[in-house]
């Protein structure tokens, strides 16, 4: 292993881990754009959630961070400096998890850890064990210590894979769908661990289709599509400004649900629509105007949530109606996901 130059990395004066400036990357004959001028910013301490439909371009950009792919034109900085100009310096600071991980089949998960530990540097064989020692029981793999790495489950390869990475002392951590074959505990368990070390300053890249997990551990977001960043922001900030008025409302009432008055509900509910440039039409149209929840309960999805509200409590009492309870939930990240890509999408068939 090359060892790289030693040249200080960590810029303090500057907040930002990452800066990526109108990157392009074009492939075959027809120079067609894999990426099209996207550009953002990561700052130091965060985790930075970077999602797209499958072909929008996150693993060349992925790629292009972690020096596997030079992009067409653009530029990327790691920790203020030039990746391509600085890249044996900066990768000895980042770490790398990869979708199709690669093992050392006949070593052990002790001994495989314990090497890696060799090759990032950690040459004092005391510290190296202890360091050993330490991931094994961070991540849960004392009982699995023993056991060749191609006797292990899916699920056990990929804490094995996270937690090679641990064995350098890393300022920037790539996860590339780190989650992928995990068990809820298990998956809870990992993404807690790097909660910890974001705390401790570590600073993550990270992909993931599974939109729980990027609302639970990513501090902002950029939504990818053909090769344009489409959206972002925080977690919260897309789903106000993306969200629109969608909202969900949820009545119970004390009395069992006539049609009649159901019908009166049909005509607040169609008559408060209004052009909304948040959840698409699209979306809003394939889930039922009124959700019955028993006899006596309904749920709704509006675009003018105060209007429909308002004319229920107008209407409750006229009919012989009494509400119970009453519940407004906002868009999930997952509506906001599907609703700005497939917004994306139509705008670029109708030429927008």
């Amino acid at each position: 292993m090359k060892v790289a130059e030693n040249i200080p990395l960590l810029d303090n004066g500057n907040k930002d881990c990452i800066v990526v400036t109108n990157l392009k990357k074009q492939y075959g004959k027809e120079k067609a754009y894999v990426l099209n001028g996207i550009s953002f910013t990561v700052k130091y301490g965060t985790v930075f959630g970077f999602l797209g439909p499958n072909g929008a371009g996150k693993t060349t950009t992925l790629k292009i961070l972690t020096s596997l792919l030079n992009p067409s034109s653009g530029s990327v900085n790691i920790f203020g400096k030039d990746l391509f100009k600085k890249q044996l310096a900066i990768k000895r600071k980042i770490g790398v998890v990869s979708q199709n991980p690669s093992f050392e089949a006949n070593l052990t998960v002790e001994r495989s850890l314990d090497l890696y530990g060799l090759l990032w540097g950690l040459n004092d064989r005391r510290a190296r064990k202890d360091k050993v020692k330490e991931i094994l029981k961070t991540f849960d793999l004392e009982s699995i210590k023993n056991s060749k790495n191609d006797e292990l489950s899916i699920g056990q390869r990929r804490r094995v894979q996270l937690a090679r990475e641990f064995m350098h002392d890393m300022d920037l951590l790539f996860l590339d769908e780190p989650t992928v074959g995990l068990d809820p505990s298990a998956r809870r368990m990992l993404l807690d661990y790097i909660k910890k070390h974001v705390m401790s300053g570590l600073t993550v890249f990270f992909t993931t289709h599974i939109m729980e997990e990027a609302e639970y551990l990513c501090d902002e977001i950029a939504i990818i599509d053909s090769g344009r960043i489409i959206a972002f922001d925080t977690p919260m900030g897309l789903k106000q400004k993306y969200g629109g008025m969608n909202k969900t409302i949820e009545i119970t009432f004390k009395d069992t649900l006539n049609e009649p008055f159901l019908e009166i509900l049909r005509s607040i509910i169609k008559g408060s629509k209004k052009d909304d440039k948040g959840l698409n039409a699209d979306l809003n149209n394939s889930i039922p105007e009124i959700n019955l929840k028993g006899g006596n309960a309904i749920r709704i999805k509006v675009n003018n949530t105060e209007k429909v509200i308002s004319e229920i409590f107008q209407i409750v009492p006229k009919n012989g109606m009494e509400i119970e309870n009453i519940s407004v939930d906002s868009p999930s990240l997952e509506e906001i996901f599907l609703s700005v890509v497939s917004n994306s999408k139509d705008n670029s068939n109708s030429g927008e």
